[in-house]
Parts: C-alpha cells; structure tokens; sequence
C-alpha cells in the first residue's frame, strides 16, 4: 500500500499540470520582460538571452518547489516549443529551449529538486536554451535569414544583426547569459529562504 502511495506521488497530477502552466506562462513573461528589449534592436539581440535570464530566476525556482516532480520542466519546454512555433520565433530557439529543459530537468531531479546549487544549475541550462537560434545564425547564417524573412523579419533587421555578429559577441552571449541566470537564480534561493517558506507558499 505505501509503495503504491509513494509511486502515485512520483506521477503528476491535475494539480502539478494546472501549476506547471501558470509557471510557464510566468517564466515566459519574464523573459519577454527582461529579454524584449536586446530582441527588438539587431544590434543587440544576441544578448537577448542574457536580459531574458534576469527575472525567472525565483520563478523557475519556486516551481520547482511547488512541483518537485519529473516531467514539469519537460512540460513547460514544450509549451514554450509549441508557443513559439505558431508565434513565427525561430526553430532553433523554440527546440533549444525544449533542450534545455529536458536537461535541467535531469540536473534537478539529480538533487530531488530539493538542492538548490543544482537547482541554480538548472535554471542557468534553461536560460542558454533560446540562444539556440543564434548558434544555428552563427551556423549557417544564411538558412536562418531565409526561415527568418519567411517568419517576417525584415531583411534590414538580418543585415544589421549580421554586421553586429563576431566570435566576441558569442562568447559574452554566452558567458553573460551564465553569469546573470547565475545570480538571478541566487537572489530567488535567498529570496525563497526569507520570504517564500516562512509565509508557507512552497507548501
């Protein structure tokens, strides 16, 4: 009877689904929030990653203690895949942040989704994830201006991302995007610790 009652509270239920969703729809809006603004500019847009690293921090972290079980993660990656596809983003960052959470789910789970410096881990993999259509440019530039344009990205917006394209700015895309969902995963471990747990909303 208690294995049948430990391997129900392994699966997901219409709870954890219902949470799971609201959380994606947050992590999406904080990433938009902090992210929109670099996307916007070609000049800037490959650091579209490190601004949409900024505020999910204590969002993704809080998900992961409201729902500490395999599969949430996945779920909210295929959301965002699924979301971006039919809002004209580039296949590249809608799979690469499916990727990554595929990923950071197992870094979680490796912890129980209780130790927070994996958890931390987690979000920064998450984080990397929508720089996937800027590898794919860095690739082959030439098939992502031709998905792009036929998504309805202008052809001035192509030219002036690919004259702000080097191997310095993929480097502090990269680096940068670490360092901010680094932090911003620190400040929402304090933030939990201080204010989350003690008013009960990780119950």
């Amino acid at each position: 009877m208690n294995t049948k009652i430990k391997d129900r509270d392994k699966h997901l239920t219409i709870r954890d689904l219902i949470i799971t969703g609201v959380f994606a729809a947050l992590l999406m809006i904080a990433n938009g929030l902090g992210g929109t603004a670099f996307a916007i500019n070609p000049a800037l847009t490959f650091f579209y990653p490190i601004g949409g690293a900024v505020f999910g921090g204590p969002v993704f972290l809080l998900l992961l203690a409201k729902v500490h079980k395999r599969g949430a993660l996945v779920i909210t990656g295929v959301v965002f895949c699924i979301l971006g596809l039919v809002t004209g983003m580039h296949w590249g960052m809608d799979f690469g942040v499916l990727i990554a959470l595929v990923i950071a789910d197992f870094i979680a789970a490796s912890g129980k989704y209780g130790d927070m410096k994996r958890n931390i881990l987690a979000y920064m993999i998450y984080c990397i994830g929508p720089a996937g259509t800027y590898f794919v440019f860095y690739i082959d530039p030439q098939g992502w201006a031709k998905t792009m344009l036929k998504n309805g990205t202008t052809q001035d917006y192509i030219d002036t991302m690919s004259k702000a394209a080097s191997a310095s700015t993929l480097v502090i895309m990269v680096l940068g995007t670490f360092a901010v969902a680094a932090l911003s995963g620190f400040i929402g471990s304090r933030l939990m610790k201080k204010q989350f747990e003690k008013s009960g909303v990780t119950a």
